[in-house]
C-alpha cells in the first residue's frame, strides 16, 4: 500500500505497522510499513450535499426492498422461499472471495454427508452465519459479528469469534505485504475502531446525533465500508461485512424479512466494487460508493423478486400435485423439508417424517415417481435423492457455477 495514494481528504490516519511473514521454510520476517485507520463514522461530508444526488435512486432502492418484503408475505411457503434465498446469498458472497460451490452441494453439506469439498461446507456454513444471526436475540453489534463468526470460521489459525490481534492486508498474495493493495489498521487498533463502528449502529440513542441524520440505507452503506475498511478479524470479513448488509434491516425494524441482499450483483461486478471501497479510503469519495451501493441492493431486489415467485410457484404446484394425487400427508411435510434443503436420503426422511426406515423410503420414492426428486446412487454415501427442480429455481436463469477455487 502506496502512502502516496491516500489524499489529504482521505477518511483516516495512515500509521506505521509491523507484518509478519512466514516463509515455507517456517522463518519469520518483520517487514515494516503502514496501515489505514478509518476516522470514526458520519464521514465529514455534509448530509446536505447528497440528498438531492441520492434522492431518486434511495426511493427506487426503497420501493424495490419493501415490494419483495411485502410480497414475501403474499406467497406461499414463505419460510421455505427465505431459505432458498439465504443460500443463494451465501453462494454468491462466497464466490466472491473465489470460494466455489453448487446448490447441489451446499444441499449435500447440508446433510452432513462425508466427502463434501471444504469450499461446500464454507459455503454452507456461510448460510448457518446468516440464519443463526436472524435468529439470534443480540442487536447488531460486535458480540453479535463474533457469534456470526464463529460459525463461518472453524479454523483454528484465524481464532474463530474473536478479533484479530495482528496486521493483515489485502491483494495478491503473491505480491505480499509490500504489494497490498490495502492494509486495514494493525491488530491493536481493533477494539477501538469496532467500538466506534458499534456505536454507529445504534442511531437515536443519542451518541452520535449528527450521524442519527442519516437515512437508514446511507447509514447501512457507510457501516458496510467502515467494517470492510476495519477488516476486524483474520479471515471471513467480506463474507460477514455483506451477510450485515443481509441481517441488520430486519434487526434494525426496517424490513420484516432479510431480502436486503447485495452478493450477487456485486459478484457480477466485484472489480468495480473493491474499487469503489478502495476509493473511500483513498479519496474520501463518499458518495460514489453510496450511489453504487444503492444501485446493488435495487438490482438485486427486483432479481430475487423474480426468483422467489419461480420458487413460490413451484412450490404451490408441489403442494397442489401431493394434493390432487392424494398423497399421504406426509409428503407435504417432505416437500418442506427439500424445498429448505434441496436433498434428502432415505435416513434422513426417516428422521424428518418419524416413519421406519421402509415406510420413509416408499414416501421418498412416491415423490421421485412424480418427477420431484431424483435418485443417484453413490458408492460412499448411499443413495441421494436431489430436489433438481428446486435447484434450478433458486439458480435462476444462469447456470451453476462450478465447483472449484480460482485465484484471481
Amino acid at each position: 500500500m502506496q502512502s502516496a495514494d491516500f489524499q489529504p481528504n482521505a477518511p483516516g490516519n495512515i500509521v506505521k505497522t509491523t507484518f509478519e511473514d512466514v516463509f515455507p521454510s517456517g522463518t519469520r520476517v518483520q517487514i515494516e510499513g503502514t496501515a489505514f485507520v478509518p476516522h470514526p463514522l458520519p464521514p465529514h461530508a455534509e448530509i446536505r450535499e447528497w440528498r438531492g444526488e441520492l434522492f431518486d435512486i434511495h426511493d427506487d432502492l426503497k420501493t424495490s426492498l419493501l415490494r419483495l418484503d411485502a410480497e414475501i408475505n403474499l406467497l406461499p411457503g414463505k419460510t421455505l422461499l427465505l431459505s432458498a434465498m439465504q443460500t443463494r446469498e451465501a453462494q454468491a458472497s462466497s464466490r466472491i472471495e473465489n470460494t466455489f460451490a453448487s446448490v447441489r452441494e451446499i444441499a449435500l453439506a447440508a446433510l452432513g454427508t462425508p466427502h463434501v469439498p471444504e469450499q461446500s461446507r464454507e459455503v454452507f456454513r456461510n448460510r448457518q452465519a446468516i440464519m443463526a444471526a436472524l435468529e439470534s436475540p443480540l442487536p447488531v453489534s460486535g458480540r453479535l459479528l463474533k457469534e456470526m463468526h464463529s460459525t463461518l470460521i472453524v479454523d483454528p489459525r484465524h481464532t474463530p469469534g474473536q478479533y484479530r490481534t495482528k496486521q493483515v492486508c489485502i491483494g495478491d498474495a503473491s505480491l505480499g505485504f509490500r504489494g497490498a493493495r490495502f492494509v486495514p489498521p494493525p491488530g491493536v487498533s481493533v477494539p477501538a475502531c469496532m467500538g466506534d463502528w458499534e456505536i454507529r449502529c445504534h442511531a437515536g440513542d443519542g451518541k452520535a446525533p449528527e450521524w442519527d441524520q442519516y437515512p437508514y440505507f446511507v447509514r447501512l452503506a457507510l457501516l458496510h465500508y467502515q467494517f470492510e475498511a476495519i477488516h476486524p478479524f483474520s479471515d471471513g470479513n467480506g463474507r460477514l461485512g455483506r451477510a450485515l448488509v443481509t441481517v441488520a434491516p430486519v434487526k434494525d425494524g426496517q424490513l420484516q424479512h432479510p431480502v436486503c441482499n447485495l452478493s450477487e450483483w456485486v459478484q457480477a461486478n466485484r472489480q468495480q466494487y473493491y474499487d469503489r471501497l478502495l476509493r473511500v479510503s483513498t479519496h474520501g469519495e463518499w458518495l460514489p460508493w453510496v450511489r453504487f451501493f444503492f444501485v446493488a441492493i435495487s438490482s438485486q431486489a427486483k432479481a430475487d423478486l423474480a426468483r422467489a415467485r419461480r420458487v413460490s410457484g413451484l412450490y404451490e404446484r408441489y403442494v397442489t400435485t401431493v394434493t390432487t394425487k392424494r398423497v399421504s400427508i406426509l409428503a407435504s411435510r417432505l416437500i418442506d423439508y427439500i424445498f429448505r434443503q434441496q436433498a434428502i436420503t432415505i435416513v434422513q426422511a426417516a428422521r424428518v417424517l418419524d416413519l421406519s426406515y421402509n415406510a420413509a423410503k416408499k414416501h421418498v420414492e412416491n415423490l421421485e415417481d412424480l418427477g420431484m426428486l431424483r435418485g443417484q446412487d453413490d458408492v460412499e454415501r448411499g443413495k441421494l435423492y436431489f430436489a433438481e427442480e428446486i435447484m434450478d429455481a433458486i439458480r435462476g436463469d444462469g447456470p451453476d457455477e462450478p465447483s472449484s477455487r480460482e485465484d484471481l
